[in-house]
């Protein structure tokens, strides 16, 4: 990054920036009265509160697309983002709401339609599929799950679903086919395969397994002009800024693959990275080039407007990546 955004962040309104700015990324002595005030601001915001309802809906949401950016699986990712643990009021009973329905082999289902085109019976019914999978054993990890037996085995599931070019496009659904090649993995899954791997235990297995999608994730990237993979392409639209990581986008890319260092040291990486720290903003924010309609009352929800939470996701993409200098970091509480 060429611009500090901290102080932008540090002036930003919003209880969940304020929140995570002081717990996470303030240097020096902290005021534990003052971040306890910022918690229960953040646990008592709109969209805190607005994410838990949700969750706490999770048996009654049908997911009819993936891409359902105000479905409570993708509210899950907010919470866990928006710095929230089991802890926190509703959250535990969500995850056992996300437990209680597992399979036989271990992955855990989602109350889904697919679609009589793919496959399916065009009612809703308790399935598992590729791109659902990841995003609540995720969920589960991050709020504490990590050591619990059904989590263990759902990520043992999981694991055995990637091949040597990443994950494959598979579902419960006995006839399923997603629209692309069988022998393809499926960009969007495969990226959040990685994601629910991140906090696993560095057996060989795993780290190959990882490796394998991290690849996958790499080389679409480098060979992006050639050809979509199940319709996902990276393109124009790839590439705008655009938050929260709902579907398949450069910042959702960016977010994932930094959290592994085979991933940050490539130069692939690098050159996605710098498409994104080039539309910096002269006050070092960054603006949201497309939104989420579910999120229009947001500050990531607009297009005409600096995005402290969009500029908060980049500044921590880039952290991982050191290239946000410690002196920046050097703030004080007033």
């Amino acid at each position: 990054m060429k611009i500090n955004p901290i102080p932008f962040l540090f002036d930003s309104s919003q209880p969940w920036i304020s929140y995570n700015m002081h717990k996470k990324y303030l240097i020096g002595p902290k005021n534990d009265k003052q971040l306890l005030q910022l918690k229960e601001a953040n646990l008592k915001s709109k969209l805190i509160q607005e994410s838990i309802e949700m969750g706490l809906n999770w048996e009654d949401a049908i997911l009819k697309r993936h891409n359902d950016a105000n479905h409570p699986i993708h509210r899950l990712e907010i919470l866990v983002e928006l710095g929230l643990t089991k802890t926190d009021p509703g959250i535990s009973e969500i995850c056992e709401k996300v437990l209680l329905h597992q399979t036989e082999e271990g992955a855990f289902q989602t109350n889904i339609v697919v679609p009589k085109s793919f496959k399916g019976s065009g009612l809703a019914s308790w399935e598992w599929m590729a791109c659902d999978i990841p995003i609540l054993i995720h969920f589960l990890v991050k709020m504490g799950f990590q050591e619990d037996n059904r989590v263990k085995k759902a990520i043992d599931h999981l694991i055995a679903l990637i091949h040597d070019n990443g994950l494959r496009c598979y579902s419960s659904v006995l006839k399923f086919r997603g629209p692309g090649r069988k022998a393809d993995h499926c960009p969007y899954a495969n990226l959040l395969a990685l994601k629910a791997l991140t906090n696993s235990s560095g057996t060989k297995k795993i780290k190959d397994a990882c490796s394998n999608a991290i690849q996958a994730q790499l080389d679409f990237w480098e060979n992006r002009t050639k050809r979509k993979i199940y319709l996902f392409g990276i393109g124009t639209d790839f590439q705008k800024l655009k938050y929260p990581n709902v579907y398949y986008n450069i910042i959702h890319v960016l977010d994932v693959l930094s959290l592994y260092q085979e991933a940050r040291e490539s130069p692939l990486f690098q050159e996605m990275l710098a498409v994104v720290n080039n539309k910096q903003n002269k006050d070092g924010s960054f603006t949201a080039e497309s939104v989420w309609r579910a999120f229009k009352n947001y500050d990531f929800g607009q297009k005409k407007a600096s995005s402290p939470t969009l500029t908060y996701k980049i500044m921590e993409i880039n952290n991982r990546c050191n290239m946000i200098p410690k002196q920046w970091l050097q703030q004080k509480l007033e």
